[in-house]
């Protein structure tokens, strides 16, 4: 630890450059990727730290140094985090560690939850001198002696942050990001000699740490930004074919189903809803939960025998969003309950769904931008006074939510949505839904609309 403790001195020491609080939310446009981030053969280690510090790979197991740990629910609410409290001064150790050469390219990245401000604090160190750390709050990487790369925004305590640091050999660039948006970057770094490690040394986690740690990544693969952006803000992907139930988004989110059947959609196959009381549902949502959190939630749509709700966002005390059909003209309406800043509930219509055929759907939330409703790529409703979702209503309201498709399922302030009969089975069928804990900008809903049709 006085070895780290020296580092961190001469890092704080070497930090430049104009630095301010986070406060803003990015929609800059960036690529999607429906690559799910897998390791490609790279050496790597992974920990979900699923009340242990096991890498998934059984290679680079942890051990506690100091201690002692506590194991919460984490960013993903079906495993755990870890949470490093410092009473007692601790880390993680890790061996072996990776061997690095002047070759070697590396991600790391993974869900942090700080717990105290402005800290100076070890997030991963891979040797004596490359590491990714907070000095003062804000990230900080060092790639050896004197080669420091500085970040802007100071990370606020108490919500799940995405922290990633990418160096790429061939490139010899390296860059840091908060949630995939770009927070330093520095060129001409070229790893040295002095600078390097083999498998006989340590990798360190959490020196001086407070918070919580959660879906750890370490691989010597540099990861490409929409790569990160990928692992960042794609909270599930549910390609809804034959394995329906399966997540093929970063975090595994597996869901369950009743009396539906599939059948063949826009891309391979789809989910079908004309049998009674059939859904499809996820749950374990914490994003969706936070308050003034941006998201967007797509899904290729086929109206058919009935219309009636095919999407609902709740959990067990509250309600966030319900997408239905109207009764009376087949028209789409988007429901937000409790919605402005005086509580009001908001309905956005929008265009009559043609019977039979496949439609894109999307819904965006943003802080800056508020309630936006798409289909096809094209704007088609929006609502500035959509400010303060329920989700930010306090209490209960902020816990995870669950996504139901095919009918209406929620809490009693669910029941607003105009023209649409709640209790109605919607008959149709559904293909490609996508979660994101961000809001997607019209060239992200064109590379959804416009992947090959299967």
């Amino acid at each position: 630890m006085i070895v780290i403790a020296i580092i961190m001195a001469i890092i704080l020491g070497a930090v430049l450059g104009s630095r301010h609080d986070f406060t803003i939310e990015t929609t800059t446009t960036k690529p999607i990727s429906t690559n799910n981030s897998t390791f490609d053969g790279y050496p790597t280690a992974f920990y979900s730290f699923d009340n242990n510090i096991f890498d998934l790979y059984s290679l680079r197991n942890g051990v506690v140094e100091g201690g002692p740990v506590q194991y919460v629910v984490g960013y993903l609410t079906y495993g755990k985090a870890i949470v490093l409290n410092q009473m007692t001064a601790t880390e993680i150790h890790i061996q072996p560690a990776f061997d690095l050469s002047n070759s070697s390219s590396f991600t790391i990245g993974g869900f942090f939850m700080l717990e105290k401000e402005k800290m100076n604090a070890t997030l991963v160190q891979l040797t004596t001198n490359i590491g990714f750390y907070l000095i003062n709050g804000i990230l900080t990487a060092s790639l050896g002696l004197n080669l420091i790369v500085d970040g802007t925004l100071t990370i606020p305590t108490n919500q799940w942050y995405y922290l990633s640091l990418v160096y790429n050999s061939t490139l010899q660039t390296a860059t840091m990001s908060i949630d995939g948006n770009l927070d330093g970057t520095r060129s001409a770094i070229k790893l040295n000699n002095n600078s390097l490690i083999n498998t006989n040394e340590m990798i360190v986690i959490g020196t001086n740490y407070q918070g919580r740690i959660d879906q750890l990544t370490i691989t010597l693969k540099a990861k490409s930004p929409s790569e990160i952006l990928w692992d960042a803000t794609t909270i599930a992907y549910y390609p809804l074919d034959v394995s329906w139930l399966n997540d093929l988004g970063p975090n595994d989110i597996m869901a369950t189903s009743t009396n539906v059947q599939t059948v063949y959609a826009w891309r391979f196959n789809g989910i079908n809803f004309n049998l009674t009381d059939s859904y499809f549902q996820a749950d374990g949502f914490t994003a969706l939960g936070t308050p003034a959190h941006a998201f967007s939630i797509a899904v290729w749509v086929r109206t058919e025998s009935q219309p009636g709700v095919f999407l609902t966002v709740s959990n067990p005390f509250t309600c966030l969003l319900v997408v239905g059909i109207q009764n009376d003209d087949n028209r789409l309406v988007v429901y937000l309950p409790n919605a402005t800043q005086t509580g009001e509930n908001i309905n956005i219509v929008g265009p009559v769904m043609p019977l039979y055929a496949w439609v894109h759907f999307a819904f965006t939330w943003s802080s800056n931008s508020q309630a936006k409703l798409y289909t096809s790529g094209f704007l088609q409703g929006s609502n500035s006074q959509a400010t303060l979702l329920n989700n930010a209503r306090g209490q209960n309201n902020s816990l995870p939510m669950t996504i139901t498709l095919g009918q209406y399922h929620g809490a009693a302030n669910c029941q607003g949505i105009q023209g649409v009969n709640v209790s109605q089975q919607f008959k149709g069928s559904l293909d490609e839904l996508y979660i994101f804990s961000r809001e997607l900008q019209i060239d992200d809903l064109v590379q959804l609309e416009t992947q090959q049709q299967r």
